[in-house]
């Protein structure tokens, strides 16, 4: 089980990435990239679309 993320402090210059992803995302996933540092993350966003919306659907 995963820990939640909590927000890194303001003056912070790493941390608050992942933290506004998984805040204001639907969907997060991470993997390892074999044989490479680093992750790759990728994100969803499910938006919903309103009739009174300034942009008409096409």
């Amino acid at each position: 089980i995963t820990a939640p993320l909590r927000p890194a402090p303001a003056q912070d210059e790493h941390g608050r990435g992942l933290f506004l992803i998984e805040a204001l995302t639907d969907h997060v996933r991470y993997r390892n990239r074999t044989g490479r540092n680093g992750a790759v993350i990728s994100f969803d966003k499910i938006l919903k679309w309103r009739e009174d919306a300034l942009l008409k659907a096409s």
